[in-house]
Formats: structure tokens, sequence, C-alpha cells
């Protein structure tokens, strides 16, 4: 076989050499593309702003009213935001009350209903869907038991509402009540609220006489 001319072989390969670095050039502006979209997406998408929610009173007790910053984690999707909460009032309801609700009193013998109502806003950078917001309400009464809150399925104890909303916007407020059962006898304490990672130093608001 005869040997390409030196010209021809020195022309294939400077075609070659352009052919790489027009390669290498392009994967550098695809990744550069990549980036690019990455941190607008954070822009767009400020999840980075609902990890700023400080938490600093996890494990304090703070007085009803007072307002704290939560991180809002939901485990099931990993869904991220940060709200303004705080347990504004805790009061006792009544059992003519939750009959507007379907519950019998003797579903509930022996314990007196308290409606514990709280407020919420999103102060984060994203809205959150269906967010089930009062969920992570607690109560602890001073016997020092969690008590049990009132479940009625879809049906509202009207002195007392507490559905969430399906789209919880920036900037949003809204006010929750849920309703506890606490022995006879026995009064209510501290306020619970805690999400994700943070249920083992929930945030605390002393409930006064």
């Amino acid at each position: 076989m005869t040997d390409r001319p030196p010209r021809a072989a020195a022309n294939a390969r400077s075609g070659a050499a352009l052919v790489c670095a027009l390669g290498v050039t392009l994967l550098a502006l695809a990744a550069t593309g990549c980036a690019d979209d990455t941190a607008a997406s954070g822009r767009r998408q400020p999840a980075a702003r609902a990890d700023m929610a400080a938490d600093r009173d996890g494990g304090k007790t703070l007085r009803l009213g007072e307002p704290t910053s939560v991180t809002y984690k939901r485990g099931s999707d990993h869904m991220r935001g940060a709200l303004r909460v705080a347990a504004v009032n805790v009061r006792k309801g009544t059992y003519a009350e939750l009959r507007t609700a379907g519950v019998r009193r003797s579903d509930v013998r022996s314990t007196q209903p308290y409606y514990v109502t709280m407020a919420f806003e999103n102060i984060g950078g994203s809205s959150v869907h269906y967010p089930f917001l009062n969920t992570p309400t607690g109560l602890k009464d001073t016997a020092g038991v969690d008590d049990q809150p009132l479940i009625t399925g879809d049906t509202e104890v009207t002195a007392c509402p507490g559905k969430d909303p399906d789209d919880f916007a920036v900037g949003a407020k809204v006010s929750l009540c849920k309703v506890f059962l606490v022995p006879n006898g026995i009064r209510p304490s501290v306020v619970t609220y805690s999400t994700g990672d943070d249920t083992n130093r929930p945030v605390s608001w002393k409930v006064t006489r």
C-alpha cells in the first residue's frame, strides 16, 4: 500500500485536531449551560431559603402567642418549607359542639375536649402543596402525658375549624384549630409543634391558666 503524502497526512492530523478541539469546546459549553440552568433553577425554586428557617427555639418553651420560625419537612415526599408558627390559645370545648361532628358522648367518656388554635405563615420561597400544617401540633397535660387528638373523619367541629389549605402560598397566613381530649381532672400544660428531624426537640408553648 502506498504511503499517504506528508502534506495530506498533516492536513488530516490538523482536521482531526480541529474536530477534537471543537468537541471539547461544545462539551464545555454544554457543561456551562447545565450549571447555568441549575443556578437558575435554584433561583426559581429557592429551597435554600426554606433551609434557612432558624429552628432556634427547638427544645424551648415560649409564651402563648409568641411566634417562632421552623423548618417544615414532610418525609413522605421530601417536601420542605419555612413557617412562622405560634400557639395562639387553648380553650375548653363542650360535648354539644362535638355532636355537630357526629361525636357521641360514649366515644369520649372520662375526657374533656380542649381546642388548640395555631397560627401559621409561609415565610419560605415556595408554595407548600397539601401541607398538613396542623398535624404536628401536640398537647401535653399536667401529668406529662401526650393527650389524644380527636379524629372526626371528614366532618369538622364547627367551633374548632382545622381544615388545611390545599395550597399554602408564599406569604400566606392561616389559623387552624385542633381538638384534644384531656382526661377529666387534668389540665392542658404545654402545646408542642415539630416536623421532620426535630420531633425530639419540639417548640413548646406554656398553657396559662
